[in-house]
């Protein structure tokens, strides 16, 4: 039974149907899980797991966002308290409409969104990468209001520190904003939105909560992509169009769930009911390996479809010493930083300020010596690339960071 009253008859069958095949999981649920087990069972290994809604269960959105229903029966969403954030710009996808690799998107305030959904309409809108903690930041507010980020995934070097309250500012800190820097996201929507097969930002991990509804996941390896690539080697859309959905793990997440996917493992989300959730990408020292070969492997991507800029520098200014080669990492950098969301002046900023300023204590974090030899190890690899001649910032920020080791 749907938690929504605009779901269609041949909707609610589809949704059965998805139901209908869903295996038993083939990883772990806790209840309780300490940072050590997290570090070596999951973030070393990179192995997906699930926390019960015993994780949620004292967080003010499992409260407010959720109308309860029968035992066995998904909460309905509380629209109504989700109007105290009307005035909010949101993106809004249009999960009935593709556009090429993505679906239409817009931006509209989200009363808009919740007036049509709260008549039973607005089928196939989905808000996506809502940043509500930092709106909320950003008024003066604390994410109390919302959540309390787990124990063991407070080592996140992507998002601001972990912190319930108001952010405190002065004169030379200025008062925080919603911005695409941040990677803590809200989504909601409709039974059978969905997200279509993707990997995470940056190759980055993330964990995603069901504060209200239930959600299908399909899950793949990095090393297991063959089946869900078309003729021309390109991810499909999606996954549901496959023999077999292409060989993933299905996972059913039930409401109040927290699911950590690891990092580089592409994914497809599906909302069976009404579904709000709350996301984080994240990473920390222990998968900067992971994500120093996602952005080698973009640069590479980058260099290849440019050749042509790269012959008319050397064709301009010659080979006789190295003003080409500067060019052209000057020139690669700005398309790199276009294409992948940062460039290595971001990427060993990002090191420095996390080991200046570490995200989490140190009971939650790796030790030290553990968080060394991962920096150590990426350091050796890029002092072989022509980067490290070139990009003076990258060059600063690894003498601090450098300094910081020692």
């Amino acid at each position: 039974m749907s938690n929504w009253s605009g779901v269609t008859a041949n909707e609610n069958d589809e949704i059965l149907e998805l139901l209908n095949h869903i295996p038993p999981r083939v990883f772990p649920t806790y209840d309780i899980l300490t940072y050590n087990q997290f570090l070596e069972n999951h973030l070393i290994l990179n192995k997906p797991f699930l926390f019960s809604l015993a994780a949620t269960s004292k967080w003010s959105a499992s409260h407010k966002f959720r109308i309860p229903q029968a035992e066995g029966i998904a909460s309905q969403p509380n629209l109504s308290a989700l109007q105290s954030y009307a005035n909010h710009i949101v993106p809004v996808a249009n999960t009935l409409q593709q556009q090429f690799s993505e679906f239409e998107r817009t931006e509209r305030p989200l009363g808009e969104v919740l007036d049509l959904w709260e008549t039973g309409e607005g089928r196939g809108l989905y808000v996506k990468d809502w940043h509500l903690m930092a709106e909320i930041e950003s008024e003066g507010r604390g994410v109390e209001e919302i959540y309390e980020v787990p124990e063991c995934l407070r080592d996140d070097w992507l998002n601001p520190p972990c912190t319930p309250h108001p952010r405190k500012t002065t004169s030379n800190d200025p008062k925080h904003s919603a911005s695409t820097s941040d990677f803590r996201f809200t989504y909601l929507g409709p039974p059978l939105t969905y997200t279509p097969l993707h990997r995470d930002v940056y190759g980055s991990y993330s964990w995603s909560a069901n504060i209200v509804g239930r959600k299908v996941w399909w899950l793949f390896p990095p090393d297991q992509l063959d089946r869900v690539k078309d003729e021309h080697g390109e991810l499909v859309f999606d996954v549901r169009e496959l023999e077999d959905e292409g060989g993933g793990i299905k996972v059913l997440q039930q409401e109040g769930e927290i699911i950590f996917v690891p990092s580089g493992w592409h994914h497809q989300v599906v909302n069976l009911d009404f579904c709000i959730s709350i996301n984080h990408n994240f990473f920390s020292s222990s998968t900067l390996p992971r994500i120093y070969d996602t952005l080698c492997l973009s640069q590479e991507r980058v260099e290849e479809a440019i050749l042509d800029v790269k012959e008319m520098i050397i064709e301009r200014l010659g080979q006789q010493d190295d003003a080409w080669e500067k060019e052209w990492v000057e020139e690669t950098q700005g398309l790199l930083e276009r294409d992948a969301g940062w460039g290595w002046n971001g990427f060993w900023e990002t090191i420095r300020n996390n080991l200046g300023h570490p995200p989490a204590p140190q009971q939650l974090s790796p030790p030290k010596y553990k968080v060394d030899e991962w920096i150590k190890e990426i350091l050796q690899q890029f002092k072989l690339r022509r980067e490290w001649v070139f990009l003076e910032d990258a060059r600063n920020n690894i003498a601090d960071i450098e300094a910081m080791l020692n």
